[in-house]
């Protein structure tokens, strides 16, 4: 009988917080721990939290909570913030609710530092900085975003600004249109449209904190960065909304956990142009509607310096959701494992110059469930594991090869070992690498180290090869003397 695991993901508690003040509460969100597994026997409806996973690694899981999104915000108590040039720096240094709305050619948006409990509401809103981010969150605050109406940032910071000598302005340097300081906490959602326009650096960017925390949950998201559209310096999590990307560098980035989408959020994604698409050292997809077009890989399981891989193996696992990828590099490559577990994924790549469609360094799994639409073959560059699990035939080695060219139909190199070893399929003339079988010898009488297996034979000399005889019997064949000769014939 065929066995399945069940991934089980827990109910956040919507739990709403009354006070005497406007206010919205917002605490920080776990998407799901661990997953939680249980046996159960295979039927024909299951349900999609349901996988077969047997041979798959442990899947690792953002540990992220929020009570932020079960805030509600009390307009009819709000603050109601106009920007202009005029009025163009907002600080909010209390709970509540705050609708900010209006044009400021060069202002910003500032919670102060531990100011919790903050729905912060853009409504209608077009704001540039030249000095810091559009909306900067700091240090151990907590806010819940929510967009309406049309919302454009724009950060306009001097790029120069990030390493200047002067350390005032060095410290200054935000380099993201919204920037989600050490322990602090946003809750992105709405309906309206967010445009962000990182035209110093990044689009959005949170801090390299454990306790910093960034979801995404519900707004229509268009984002054009000369470096990464988002960067999130610890996990980050996209439950659901609409995100369109053109970046310089990554697309969407997670130093520790990248995950998009929930068991019951499906987000669009397009990247229409990035360098790398979707990063993080865990890159999660378990639901939506993504579209990665990349000059690198699309889906990256890696981290520039290796801070959580003594905490977690790098992986890319695929659990639902429709994925195109149209890449120059590599489609996935993970500098650990791969399990294609659920849903749709469709490859296009160069498969060229070591790039391919699925590129690993630890284990490759993939299910019967999964739909793999792969014209880039499966590559490993290197490690301990194999192809587990999987459908017959769903393996490929570069469009029916292995490497770029051996094996080629079921063949040798057209019966060659590559630079003329067993040149059509002889072995009279055959070069085995310095020296040839003609002579007698195998690599100057040596196989490998130096020797053949269970020590050198004789000298290193063959004998001369018996005659037949005129009976056409082969004569005995010849020993060897203990001094180690040739016996007479």
């Amino acid at each position: 009988m065929k066995k399945w695991m069940k991934i089980t993901l827990p109910i956040v508690s919507a739990a709403v917080v009354t006070m005497a003040v406007p206010v919205c509460v917002y605490t920080v969100p776990k998407l799901f721990d661990k997953y939680q597994v249980e046996e159960l026997v295979r039927t024909e409806s299951v349900n999609t939290s349901s996988i077969n996973a047997e041979g798959a690694s442990e899947i690792v899981s953002s540990a992220m909570k929020s009570t932020a999104q079960s805030y509600t915000e009390n307009t009819s108590k709000a603050t109601q913030i106009k920007m202009t040039d005029s009025n163009s720096q907002v600080e909010i240094s209390d709970v509540g609710t705050y609708i900010v709305s209006g044009s400021c050619s060069n202002g910003n948006i500032t919670v102060k530092k531990g100011t919790t409990n903050v729905v912060l509401i853009l409504k209608d809103l077009t704001l540039t900085s030249e000095t810091g981010a559009t909306v900067s969150i700091n240090k151990e605050s907590s806010v819940k975003m929510i967009i309406e109406g049309e919302v454009t940032l724009t950060d306009s910071e001097n790029p120069e600004d990030e390493n200047s000598t002067d350390a005032e302005t060095a410290d200054a340097f935000d380099g993201a249109a919204i920037k989600v300081k050490a322990g602090a906490d946003l809750y992105l959602t709405g309906d309206g449209t967010l445009n962000i326009n990182g035209e110093c650096k990044n689009g959005i960017k949170t801090a390299d904190d454990t306790s910093t925390v960034c979801i995404i949950d519900g707004p229509a998201i268009n984002i054009t960065a000369v470096n990464d559209a988002i960067n999130a310096g610890y996990d980050l999590t996209i439950q659901s909304g609409t995100i369109t990307v053109n970046a310089g560098d990554d697309a969407i980035h997670a130093d520790r956990i990248l995950t998009v989408g929930s068991e019951n959020g499906s987000p669009v994604i397009r990247i229409e142009k990035c360098e790398e698409g979707l990063e993080g050292t865990v890159v999660n997809i378990v639901n939506g509607d993504i579209e990665v077009n990349s000059n690198d890989d699309a889906v990256n399981a890696a981290n520039s310096d290796g801070t959580y891989a003594s905490e977690m193996s790098y992986s890319i696992n695929v659990t639902g959701g429709t994925t195109v990828i149209n890449s120059n590099g590599d489609g996935l490559d993970s500098n650990g494992n791969i399990n294609l577990i659920g849903g749709s994924l469709t490859i296009n790549c160069r498969n060229n110059g070591g790039e391919g469609g699925l590129d690993y360094q630890g284990t490759y799994y993939i299910s019967d469930e999964m739909e793999l639409n792969n014209n880039g073959g499966v590559t490993m560059d290197s490690g301990t594991g194999g192809m587990g699990g999987g459908r017959p035939g769903m393996e490929q080695f570069g469009n029916g090869q292995f490497g770029d060219g051996q094996f080629e139909n079921g063949q040798f190199g057209d019966g060659q070992f590559e630079n003329g070893q067993f040149e059509k399929g002889q072995r009279g003339r055959e070069q085995f690498e310095d020296g040839q079988s003609g002579e007698g010898t195998f690599g100057k009488g040596q196989f490998g180290d130096g020797q053949l297996k269970g020590g050198p034979r004789g000298n290193g000399q063959r004998p001369e090869k018996p005659a037949f005889g005129e009976d056409g019997q082969v004569p005995e064949k010849p020993e060897f003397n203990k001094n180690e000769t040739q016996s007479e014939m």
